[in-house]
């Protein structure tokens, strides 16, 4: 055996397969990579695949291309991937190096792996950054970061409309004062010395914590959402999926990108795979995923299952013109349906069942949200710009205030103040229902606008600038009263009877609502029939 760096620390990622996997071969793909079988004290300890010369040109060079006197010929981008794979109790561990992850199949890890390892090994009071998704914006991806450890409640984390993602974690102090740093959602990373030798003993201590229920009781709101694992309900869940995207169903379907990207370094998104030096025309790019698109792009066979669904991509091109990466298009899917009186959430390829008491908690908010009183007409085929002038024009108690925008936050954003504004101090917003997406945005406008207009003199002084003569606030400068004024979420539905929502939009309703109400805000709903 090769001689190595003893005692040299380095960051080294690692990947769980799932359980059931018999061979490396059913789980990663190496054709062209060298493999060598790793031996440590007279006995095979793992395999090492790898492969170096991948070459790409800087994306710069085409600026330049054609001056005289400048010779792009040399000039490359070169990298290498390698994996060692080990097994440990009868489970493989991958440990990746340059951009290898992507020779693993994607549905062949265990989800989640790196975040329960990081919040079972991490010091509860050594949290260093988080990445979260909000619910109610579901392809909303965000991260936070400390200037020091701190404790996970430090972080603006709401575990209502938050889904913890990934963590950055120091773990508790060596003898020697070595501290070592983990971080991971599926893949876990960790600083720490690693040896030939000690890749097994590394394997060894992250299968223990990923098997360590100790995170369940430091933070026991992450049992809202629990991935389901029962083959015969997945199943079925798949099967209403497939119907719903073939009737093309997509109020509670859609499309979103998996995990957070750096969009300066994205070129475009595509439905069919183009190599770089193809003379063919297309494919074509799209600045974001959608569903609608993807269907006619994709041309789907009635006869379509799971199983293929999955085989389906999304391809990932580069500014850099590096090799286009990729994820499953069923990676991509969110979907929400019911099935045996439970909710059922798809994200990320994942399955989730919803902890039933977080469900009752959120449809007993959302009942006791009252229907405002409120009378506004039917919208019939007005589209929302269009419906929001009729009102306007044709009831006197009306001030349309509809796409009229107020720079907020130092000039960061902007936010209208609402759609609708009623001499009887009503802060009417409205939208028409569209999906969890488009009706969470409605909600984040309502609460933002309501906190603006109550703490924010100068917010209130570009409102009365917007109000027309009779509808202008007294005086600016005083603050409201906010129990003098509803807040009406009113949503434009084709569908008959009650207004009904998609389960992460009452979740996004239930935050808002709170919100406004502790402000002292009355708040309601109301449905726009067709």
């Amino acid at each position: 055996m090769a001689k190595n760096d003893s005692g040299k620390k380095s960051k080294v990622t690692v990947f769980l397969i799932k359980d059931g996997y018999s061979a490396i071969e059913d789980f990663l793909g190496f054709k062209d990579f060298r493999v060598v079988h790793i031996r440590s004290a007279g006995r095979e300890i793992g395999t090492l695949v790898y492969k170096g010369g991948f070459q790409s040109k800087p994306a710069w060079v085409s600026i330049f291309d054609g001056i005289q006197g400048f010779d792009s010929k040399g000039i490359w981008n070169q990298s290498s991937k390698a994996i060692f794979v080990l097994k440990h109790e009868n489970r493989w561990f991958c440990f990746t190096f340059g951009y290898a992850r992507h020779l693993i199949n994607e549905l062949a890890y265990e989800r989640n792996f790196g975040l329960i390892v990081s919040l079972n090994l991490g010091d509860p009071s050594g949290m260093k950054s988080i990445d979260k998704t909000n619910v109610g914006h579901v392809s909303l991806h965000s991260r936070e970061q400390a200037t020091r450890e701190i404790t996970l409640a430090s972080f603006e984390f709401n575990d209502d409309i938050d889904l913890l993602r990934s963590v950055t974690a120091k773990l508790p102090r060596g003898a020697e004062d070595d501290q070592e740093t983990v971080s991971g959602r599926d893949s876990v990373s960790i600083y720490t010395t690693v040896t030939i030798e000690s890749f097994s003993e590394i394997a060894k201590r992250l299968f223990e914590a990923f098997n360590s229920k100790s995170y369940k009781k430091r933070y026991p709101w992450l049992g809202k959402m629990k991935e389901e694992r029962d083959a015969q309900t997945i199943d079925a869940l798949d099967s209403i999926l497939l119907s719903r995207i073939f009737k093309e169903e997509f109020e509670n379907v859609w499309l979103a990108i998996p995990e957070p990207v750096v969009w300066e370094e994205i070129q475009g998104f595509a439905f069919k795979y183009r190599a770089e030096e193809s003379t063919k025309a297309g494919p074509v790019l799209y600045q974001d995923l959608d569903i609608g698109e993807w269907c006619k792009v994709a041309r789907l066979d009635p006869d379509l299952t799971a199983k293929q669904l999955k085989t389906k991509k999304v391809f990932v091109y580069w500014q850099d013109r590096k090799d286009p990466s990729s994820w499953s298009v069923y990676r991509c899917l969110n979907a929400e349906i019911d099935l045996n009186h439970k909710k059922y959430i798809l994200n990320d390829g994942d399955w989730y069942n919803i902890e039933p008491g977080f469900v009752a908690e959120v449809d007993a908010f959302y009942r006791s949200v009252p229907n405002s009183k409120i009378q506004l007409p039917s919208y019939g085929t007005n589209t929302e710009p269009n419906y929001l002038k009729l009102v306007a024009t044709s009831n006197v108690q009306y001030a349309l205030m509809d796409r009229k925008e107020i720079m907020i936050g130092g000039g960061r954003s902007r936010v209208e103040f609402c759609d609708l504004y009623s001499n009887n101090k009503e802060i009417i917003h409205v939208k028409k229902y569209g999906g969890a997406t488009l009706l969470s945005h409605l909600f984040s406008q309502a609460l933002v606008s309501g906190d603006c207009f109550l703490h924010e003199a100068a917010f209130r002084a570009e409102v009365n600038k917007l109000l027309p003569q009779g509808f202008k606030l007294a005086n600016a400068k005083s603050q409201p009263i906010a129990k003098e004024y509803e807040v009406c979420i009113a949503v434009m539905s084709e569908v008959r009877g009650p207004l009904e929502l998609p389960f992460f939009s009452k979740v996004s309703l239930k935050h808002a609502a709170r919100n406004l109400r502790n402000l002292g805000y009355n708040v309601t709903k109301l449905k726009i029939p067709q």
